[in-house]
C-alpha cells in the first residue's frame, strides 16, 4: 500500500482511536457489553472508511487504519466523522466516546510505523485534552507539530 501511494505521489494517512473510559465500561456493564462495544465501535469506524482503506483492532479498545488517498485534511475529517458518530451514539449499547490521532505519512521521508507513531502520541495529546477529541501531527522539519 505504502509503495503503491509513493510511486502514484498519492497521500496516505493513519488514524488512531481509543475508546474512552473502556474499563469502567467492562467494569459496570460486563464484558458482554464491552466486547458489543468494541463490535459497535469497528463498525462505525469502518462506516466512515473508505473502500481500500485497512480498517483494524489493535489491542484492546484501540483501533488503528490506514488511510489511502486521504491527505492530512482530508484524515482529520474522517476522524472527525467518526467521533461524532460514536458521540451520537449510533448503535451503540451503551454511550461512549473516543480519542482519536491522526498523522500523514510522508512517504517521502518516512515510515508508516513512525507515522503511526505520531498518530499515537496525537491520541495521547487528544485523550490530555480531556478526551472525546482529535489531534492531528504534522511532521516538520526538526520535529513533530500537533493540532
Amino acid at each position: 500500500m505504502v509503495k503503491k501511494a509513493k510511486a502514484a505521489g498519492e497521500p496516505l494517512s493513519v488514524i488512531a482511536l481509543d475508546i474512552d473510559h473502556f474499563k469502567a465500561v467492562n467494569d459496570k456493564h460486563g464484558h458482554h457489553v464491552g466486547d458489543s462495544v468494541l463490535v459497535d465501535t469497528a463498525v462505525i469506524f469502518q462506516q466512515y472508511s473508505q473502500d481500500g482503506d485497512l480498517v483494524a483492532q489493535f489491542g484492546g479498545e484501540e483501533f488503528v487504519t490506514l488511510l489511502l488517498c486521504a491527505d492530512h485534511a482530508e484524515a482529520r475529517s474522517c476522524a472527525e466523522r467518526i467521533r461524532e458518530g460514536v458521540d451520537a451514539g449510533n448503535g451503540l449499547d451503551v454511550r461512549i466516546t473516543v480519542s482519536i490521532g491522526v498523522a500523514e505519512v510522508n512517504t517521502a521521508m518516512e515510515s508508516v510505523e513512525n507515522a503511526f507513531s505520531r498518530a499515537d502520541k496525537a491520541l495521547y495529546q487528544a485523550k490530555a485534552l480531556g478526551r472525546n477529541h482529535v489531534c492531528c501531527s504534522e511532521a516538520v522539519a526538526g520535529g513533530v507539530s500537533f493540532t
